[in-house]
Order: structure tokens, then sequence, then C-alpha cells
């Protein structure tokens, strides 16, 4: 039950991170439409300006529009074909060539809409911002398939971002973003603002509640925010199973810096988009190599404060995943009781249908539906009245009495308490009492089952006892393997120091003693 659950959620995690992208992506082309529809009246007026007449003017604008809206459908299938090929390669571990794959398709990019615009758009001086251009801000300075391959880089490694957020299956290196906790992320982003705004007010003199100090704040928000993004993004790859780990050292370096850059990236073509691939953005060429040494220490510091965070443990980040974990494990191992025991119900009632029409059917049934009620109802509860847990064990017992009822051969000892007090972990008992049944039955030979409960105000104790047949007639013998291992596990985490668990096994016998201490 459980694994298609959590396979569930992931399609509703991955089904978020994609709406996500491209519901931005759709509103940078709105966006990109207006701009170029209010202002393509501008490149009109350029074009005339420089000896063009109205009709070469509205020709230019027309094929501008072509040839934008063609680089933008090519850069779409740039991220696609990026982001099937980053899973592959983070499937693989094979991550550290993916830069050069990426440069390599990238200048094919740049190089197909080069092509494009030079066929139908050749006067790539024509902005669509207003404002002069000059010619070391033009594509005639820059060749314009260099603008483009740095756009298709960017997109290449914003695809490779995406394919982190909405891989399914594990990845073969580094953590999950989403099992650090919030805790974690509350703490991380917490020091990183708090870093953001003790660095600009001591570098940068601000008035106080002015209209500046406020946009500041704003924007230290959101820088606080990326760097918590960046700074989890290097962590993960350093962590494995909740401990460092250094092996193939080179995969999770190029894991991590391809992952950043596709972060800023994304912001960057949504903004190159959002302007209709403008080529005024050509003057912010000459800034890339200190935007690439600003991001790199910005990636350093966000790095260091993440892994600083998860080192030294601050406000129990570790300690909540290490729950979160016992929680989920748990989770699994009473998803897998409960199909066993409406298995084992349903053969009962189905076996004694086949052999006779009588009221005891009815009973049967009448059990069975109380018992169905209780794990639909009470087993996903943390805790419940052990009285409950008591009532639905005298429902099994009863149930798999009458199917034993009628052997001569069969003793059954049952003595259970009455009035039981105090609040318990939903199926703790029952499977020890199942297992005894399912065991220490046999049609053919001479068996038996004693079962005993006793409760005070403090705990519970449950004695089980029942012969062993080696070649018992039960087909599912032996399938199971989870009954008494999974309680184990299970008592372990819900009850650590707070129970105790026995079992003496003979060649012919079978007991298991359990003592709970209700908290």
């Amino acid at each position: 039950m459980l694994p298609s659950i959590i396979e569930e959620k992931k399609m509703k995690n991955t089904y978020i991170v994609k709406s996500i992208v491209i519901g931005l992506f759709l509103f940078a082309v709105m966006v990109g439409v207006v701009i170029f529809f209010n202002q393509g009246s501008y490149i009109v007026d350029q074009a005339i300006q420089s000896g063009k007449n109205s009709e070469e003017a509205k020709s230019i604008l027309i094929n501008s529009i072509i040839a934008k809206g063609i680089s933008v459908l090519l850069l779409v299938a740039l991220f696609c074909f990026g982001s099937i090929i980053s899973k592959k390669s983070i499937e693989k571990s094979r991550i550290r060539f993916l830069p050069l794959m990426f440069m390599l398709f990238a200048i094919l990019y740049g190089g197909m809409c080069a092509l494009v615009h030079e066929f139908l758009n050749p006067f790539y001086e024509f902005s669509l911002l207003r404002g002069a251009l000059n010619d070391s801000q033009t594509f005639k300075a820059l060749p314009p398939f260099i603008y483009y391959s740095i756009i298709g880089l960017g997109t290449l490694f914003s695809s490779m971002t995406f394919s982190l957020l909405t891989i399914q299956n594990t990845k073969p290196i580094g953590a999950s973003l989403k099992s650090f906790g919030s805790r974690f992320w509350v703490v991380n982003y917490f020091l990183n603002f708090l870093i953001l705004i003790v660095t600009y007010f001591a570098t940068i003199g601000i008035q106080v509640f002015s209209l500046t100090f406020i946009f500041l704040i704003l924007n230290l928000l959101i820088s606080a925010l990326v760097a918590t993004f960046i700074g989890s993004l290097v962590l993960s790859t350093i962590l494995e199973s909740g401990k460092w780990a250094f092996n193939n050292l080179s995969e999770r370096v190029t894991l991590v810096f391809v992952s950043i850059f596709g972060v800023f990236s994304f912001v960057l073509i949504l903004g190159v988009i959002a302007f209709g691939l403008d080529s005024s953005f050509l003057t912010s060429l000459d800034q890339v190599p200190s935007i690439l040494v600003r991001l790199l220490v910005f990636a350093i510091i966000s790095g260091t404060v993440a892994i600083l965070v998860w080192k030294f443990n601050l406000a129990g980040v570790r300690t909540q995943l290490q729950i979160a974990s016992s929680e989920s494990e748990l989770s699994l191992l009473k998803s897998q009781i409960n199909p066993h025991f409406l298995f084992n119900s349903l053969n009962t009632v189905y076996g004694l249908a086949l052999k006779e029409e009588s009221p005891k059917t009815a009973h049967a049934v009448q059990q069975l539906s109380e018992m169905m009620r209780f794990m639909l109802h009470e087993n996903h509860a943390e805790k419940i009245p052990l009285q409950k847990e008591i009532d639905y064990l005298r429902n099994y017992i009863e149930l798999q009495t009458l199917r034993i009822s009628q052997k001569d051969h069969f003793q059954l000892e049952v003595d259970v308490a009455e009035g039981c007090q105090g609040e318990i972990t939903p199926m703790v008992l029952i499977p020890f009492v199942e297992n005894a049944f399912k065991h220490g039955v046999s049609f053919q030979k001479p068996s038996w089952v004693k079962i005993k409960l006793t409760c005070n105000a403090e705990e519970v104790h449950l004695n089980v006892q029942n012969s062993v047949h080696k070649h018992g007639e039960d087909p599912e013998k032996g399938k199971s393997g989870i009954g008494l291992e999974n309680v184990r596990k299970r008592l372990g985490i819900l009850y650590p120091e707070k129970h105790l668990f026995q079992i003496y096994e003979t060649e012919d016998s079978f007991e298991a003693n359990i003592k709970i201490t209700l908290i």
C-alpha cells in the first residue's frame, strides 16, 4: 500500500515542479509578447530613421517576431533535450561529462539561431528597449551565435537543475533535498538572511525605513531564499544516508556547480525571454566573468552555512530527519501488516462459507467487519485506547476459532484481561497471536495455542505459546517473513528501552513474551 502512496506523492511533487517551470516560462513569454507589441513601433521608427521606408520597416518588425519565435521554440526543445540527457547522466553517475556536452549543444543552438536571424532579420541593431545602441552593444560587434550560445548554455544548466528536482528514482550520489526537513530550511534561511543583511548594512549606508530600505529588505529576503536553496544543493552532494561521503568527488563537484549555475541561469533565461531575446542584453556580456566570480563566492558562502548547520546540528535539524525517517519506516512496516491480516481473515470466511450455510457465517462476517473498521479508522492513529486493541485481538481469536472449533486434536486456551486502561500504538499485539494461529495449527497432528494477556496502569503483558509443525499444510507458511521481525522493529522505534521482547523456540514449540510500558 505505502509504496504506491509514496510513488503517488513523488508524482505529485514532480507535477508541482513541472507546473511551476511551465507557468514561469509561459508568463515570461506573455510578458515578452506584450512588450514586443507595445514597443514594436519603436523598431519601425528606428528602421525608418536608418533609411528604410515604411514597408521595409514593417517587414523588419514581422521578420523579427518570426525569428525570435523560432528561437524560443528551439530553446524549449533544447531544454527538454537537456532534461532527458541530465536524467540519464544522473542515473548512470556520469555527470562530469555534462558541461562539455552542454557546451557543444549550446554552440549548435547558437549557430541555428544565428542562421535564422541572418535569413529573416539581419537588422540586429534594432532593439525593443528604448534608447540608442552603440556599435559595441549590437550584434554587429558580436556574432549572434555567441549571444544565443550563452542563452543555450544557461538553458541546459537550468534543465540539469530541473532534472534533479523531478527525477523519480533515488539519486546515485548525494541526498534528496526533500529529506532535510522544514527545520533545516528555516534555520538555514535565517542564517543566510542574517549574513546578507549584516554584510549590506556594514558596507552600504542606507537610511532605515526609507523606500530604498524597503526594497533592499525585499531583495535580501529573495536572495536569502536563493542562498538557502544553493547551500542545500551543496550539502546534498556530500551527504548519503545522513553521513558524509566524498567518494566519486568529480561527479559530486560537477553536480553541485552545474545545479547552482542552473538556478541563476533559469532566472536569467526568463528575463531574456520576457524582453524578447532583445539585442540590448549584449551590453551585459562583458560582465559575465565578474558575475561568475560573484556566483562562485555566493555559492561557497551558502554551502558553508548549510554544512555548518548540519555539522553542528543547529536546532536539532538532524534529529528531525531521524524522526522523520523512523516515522516513514514505521508507516511502511504498518502497511505491510494490514493486508496480511485481511488476507488471512478473508480466507477464513471463504473456507467457512464453502462448507456450510449457517449463522456462523453471519457472525464471522460481522467480526470481520469490526476488524476492517478498526484497520480503516483506528490503525492510522498514533495511539489508541488499549481496550480497543484488545477488542480487535478478541475478534481475531473468535474468527480463527470458527475454523478450528471442530478439531478435537486442537487445544485453545485464552485468558485476556478485561477493563485495561491506558493507550497503546495500534497493531503491536495482534502479530503474535496471528503468528500462533498461522504456525501452531495443524489439521492432522495434535496442536495447541495458549494466549494470556494481563495489564495494569503502567504496562501490558502478552504471552503467546503454540505448537510448531515443520510440515504444515498452510500454503502461505514461509511466504510472509515480515510478522515478528516487523514488530521487533516497530517496538524499537515506538518504545525504546520501554519494552521486553523475548522469544523461546524449540523443535515442537514456540513462545513469545512481550511487555510494554504504556507511555
